[in-house]
């Protein structure tokens, strides 16, 4: 079943998959395909071994959704990883100016 969501305008399908339907899921617990704009999720369940496998899904999605809003602000390309302590004021800004939008579309998911 997907789940569609707009980021900053684009919209993006949420796919939930395992490696054989999508075989670049292998190993991750979910990526953005930003030539796609989809989302995917792996598909977890009552055997996948986790207890709360519900809560760990909605905590793959929260990340997943972050790295597309990253995307449509045009700051994927630009990000840096500093191998220093300390705030980044970029990102505090971005973070501060869309975070109201990020929490609609986390409460329209129930997540």
């Amino acid at each position: 079943m997907s789940k569609f969501i707009t980021v900053l305008g684009t919209t993006y399908e949420i796919v939930f998959v395992d490696e054989k339907e999508e075989p670049r899921i292998k190993g991750k617990d979910g990526f953005v395909d930003k030539t796609q704009c989809k989302i995917y999720i792996t598909k977890y369940n009552e055997e996948s071994g986790f207890k709360n496998w519900k809560q760990y899904e909605a905590e793959i999605m929260r990340h997943e959704i972050i790295h597309a809003f990253m995307i449509e602000s045009g700051l994927d390309n630009n990000w840096q990883h500093p191998n220093e302590f300390g705030q980044d004021e970029t990102t505090i800004d971005w973070f501060a100016i869309q975070w109201h939008k990020i929490n609609k579309i986390f409460l329209n998911l129930g997540i």
